[in-house]
């Protein structure tokens, strides 16, 4: 679902882009109304699955080197190819500036500032669990706190690695953490009920701000934000139904991100220029940016140096 959540959207695309349609178009607010759930998802679910094989202390430099060969090497592969491709594919809009190339491995650009920020997430859980701080029930929960304040406060002017976008999802992350490791010690009704009536409340908040009942837009560090998010995302966990094609999509997910942007927009292209209406445009660009990435990950599968350097594997 995640998946499908983040391809919907760049298929839709920002104002100006993407399928550009009009602000009040029902594709935006379809969109616009899983902007807080979106991401986050995403980052639990990181969490959640890190915590099944956590770091250790004496393993800390191949955690490290792992953890860089996953993100790090992808990272400054597709980004430059994508950049290539954006100012030099025909029709694009961009620029290509040699000179200010620079800026799109330091500072976020495209959807590859996630990258950045995961890198800088598993540092700072890292060394959060070398120093003892997330082995303990009451321990995680200062830790978990200390993650929220950060997350409604910290902010830089530069967002140099997207170092604020980090520190907004770690709570996420920490949740999706907890909930591997210490799951088993808050009852099952528990959760369900917390996460729904924080989902509730939170989207009752979002959606009157969509629809301008509300003078104010809701970021990603906002309290609203961390409601949507997290209650999305345990309630999302114990929702979903069980599914052979979204386990199928699951287990392409970290393809589907990297290189789901090159198939949608190459889809939305082709179909525009046919004169498709705005259904089978946004359908079709949404199935080519689930199955497009899984066809590329089986096929650079086949060598060692594309599945190091398009999907991250060893």
């Amino acid at each position: 679902m995640a998946c499908l959540l983040l391809v919907a959207y760049h298929v839709v695309g920002i104002p100006g882009a993407g399928m550009q349609v009009g602000d009040d178009s029902i594709y935006r607010y379809a969109t616009s109304s899983f902007d807080l759930i979106r991401m986050p998802v995403f980052t639990f679910l990181s969490g959640l699955v890190y915590a099944y094989r956590p770091v250790r202390r004496a393993e800390l430099a191949e955690f490290s080197l792992k953890k860089l060969r996953r993100l790090g090497v992808p990272f400054l592969i597709i980004s430059t190819l994508f950049y290539l491709l954006q100012t030099h594919a025909p029709g694009a809009h961009g620029t290509f500036a040699p000179a200010q190339m620079w800026r799109i491995y330091l500072f976020p650009y495209a959807h590859f500032w996630y990258l950045q920020a995961l890198l800088l997430i598993f540092a700072m859980v890292a060394a959060l669990e070398v120093a003892g701080l997330l082995d303990r029930p009451e321990r995680f929960i200062i830790a978990f706190v200390a993650s929220v304040a950060g997350c409604l406060t910290f902010w830089t002017d530069s967002n140099l690695f997207s170092v604020d976008i980090a520190v907004t999802l770690l709570p996420h992350f920490l949740l999706g953490l907890a909930v591997t490791r210490f799951g088993a010690q808050v009852p099952r009704a528990a959760r369900v009920w917390a996460a729904g009536v924080a989902l509730a409340a939170g989207v009752a908040v979002h959606q009157a701000s969509l629809l301008g009942f509300l003078d104010y837009s809701f970021g990603w560090n906002s309290g609203v934000a961390l409601l949507c998010g997290m209650g999305g995302a345990v309630t999302l966990l114990h929702a979903m139904p069980h599914s052979r094609i979204f386990r199928l999509i699951g287990r392409s997910s970290y393809p589907i991100y990297l290189h789901h942007a090159l198939f949608t927009a190459g889809a939305r292209m082709v179909l525009h220029r046919m004169g498709a209406g705005d259904l089978v445009v946004f359908l079709v660009a949404l199935v080519a940016g689930i199955t497009g990435p899984m066809i590329l990950e089986s096929l650079a599968s086949l060598r060692p140096l594309t599945r190091v350097t398009l999907i991250g594997k060893a």
